[in-house]
């Protein structure tokens, strides 16, 4: 009977020396198979390699600049001349505007688009420049000083005893509409107080303005500016149309007082 060969180990030591015989397995069923550790490193060193390679290009994309696609929008009208003043004679007021009151869903930056009766869309990439209240402040601001009827306005007024009338307004709805249909919409809407000033700050008058149907082709978030800037100052302009007329007369204010 053949005897399976050995490998056999020497293990020298000072005092003497001691033989192991370790079987090796014969080629054959049951053999464990023989490993290539050149073909294995190679193949190792490769994938390594393109791990390295595909980091850092991933690194370069990250460092390369990126144009930032947001876009930032103001309420504008183009500025018209002073209206002439009105005929007989009536008196031009100076108008106080308080603090333009919105409601909590249009305190953002993001332009608005209602998409349904109680879903509100907020834009990611088209933003207003300023905060919405103070852009509707500053077009009325422009819209009403250019009134036939107005000699001045004041923003954020709280009362001043120089003023003859003081103008709240609260927006109700700011926005663009979208709907499935395709037939998209831009849509504002106010209401405003004007209280007379004096001892007897009662309310003089109320108003509500709401824009017409104003078309919008649902994507273009300058024509929403623009259509949005023009129903701000058309509800500019009710509200100066809705002051009280009253005949000029030296002396005298919307109080019913003498000036000094």
């Amino acid at each position: 009977m053949t005897q399976p060969t050995s490998l056999i180990m020497h293990l020298t030591r000072p005092s003497k020396s001691l033989v192991f015989a370790i079987p090796r397995m014969s080629s054959g069923a049951g053999a464990c198979p023989k490993i290539n550790r050149s073909s294995a490193s190679s193949r190792s060193f490769v994938l390594l390699l393109c791990a390295f390679a595909f980091g850092g290009l991933n690194a370069c994309s990250l460092l390369q600049p990126h144009a930032d696609p947001t876009r930032f929008y103001v309420l504008t009208v183009q500025r018209a001349a002073p209206e002439p003043a009105q005929p007989g004679g009536f008196r031009r007021w100076k108008i106080g505007l308080r603090p333009v009151q919105v409601p909590p869903y249009l305190r953002t930056k993001s332009m608005v688009v209602r998409t349904g009766t109680n879903e509100i869309h907020f834009a990611d990439f088209e933003r207003w420049a300023e905060p919405l209240d103070q852009g509707v402040s500053r077009l009325m601001n422009e819209t009403l000083g250019s009134a036939a009827n107005v000699e001045s306005v004041t923003l954020n007024s709280h009362g001043d005893d120089l003023l003859d009338y003081e103008v709240a307004v609260q927006i109700v709805a700011c926005e663009g509409v979208r709907v499935g249909n395709g037939n998209s919409s831009i849509h504002f809407a106010a209401t405003w107080e004007t209280r007379l000033v004096g001892t007897n700050s009662t309310v003089a008058r109320r108003g509500v303005f709401t824009s017409g149907p104003v078309a919008w082709n649902g994507k273009d978030y300058g024509l929403l500016a623009e259509g949005l800037s023009e129903s701000i100052a058309s509800a500019s302009k009710a509200i100066a149309a809705d002051l009280p007329k009253q005949a000029e007369t030296p002396g005298t204010r919307a109080t019913g007082k003498s000036q000094p």
